[in-house]
């Protein structure tokens, strides 16, 4: 069966706008790669929603200074991240489909006018857990605003994402 289905993926390639839209609209949570000011390279993971209101792709993340990936986008203010199909969804674990983007990073100051919306649309997704967290002095507001990404919806399906909103699909090819 995966068979059929690798030889069907690369014979018969989807639209990947809706593809790419409805692993965006899944995730909850976003892969992080992070480096510190020494260059060390960390992964970690945050839930997240995405800045609607802003229209510059952004992914919001509350996180505690308590984490080392907290600690690197603090000191760097650059992040790579990752949302990546359900490994228990995947017909083929080679070919994950996935989104990542090069991220430049923005911290959102508590007395900011968008601060509380922020925050409010974490808690509307992920629950009152968010009103606990934003209790504790230790966490930090971001936004993660893509300025490059690729996306891979299977084999021999793999787009750069161009334009001004990275919601153009340029075919990637080898060589």
């Amino acid at each position: 069966m995966c068979r059929n289905c690798r030889a069907k993926s690369v014979a018969d390639p989807k639209d990947p706008a809706p593809v790419l839209a409805a692993l965006r609209a899944s995730c909850r949570s976003v892969q992080l790669a992070t480096l510190d000011a020494e260059g060390q390279p960390h992964c970690g993971y945050a839930p997240f929603v995405f800045d609607e209101e802003a229209g510059d792709g952004a992914l919001v993340v509350f996180t505690s200074q308590l984490s080392r990936h907290t600690r690197d986008l603090l000191a760097t203010r650059r992040a790579g991240v990752m949302l990546i199909e359900d490994e228990s969804a995947s017909t083929e674990i080679f070919a994950r489909t996935r989104v990542s983007y090069d991220c430049q990073v923005e911290v959102v100051a508590s007395d900011a006018d968008r601060h509380t919306s922020l925050l409010d649309a974490l808690q509307s997704s992920h629950g009152k857990m968010i009103g606990l967290l934003k209790t504790l002095p230790d966490f930090v507001l971001f936004r993660l605003v893509p300025r490059s990404g690729q996306f891979v919806m299977g084999f021999g399906q793999a787009y750069h994402l161009t334009g001004p909103a990275l919601d153009q699909f340029e075919h990637a090819r080898t060589g």
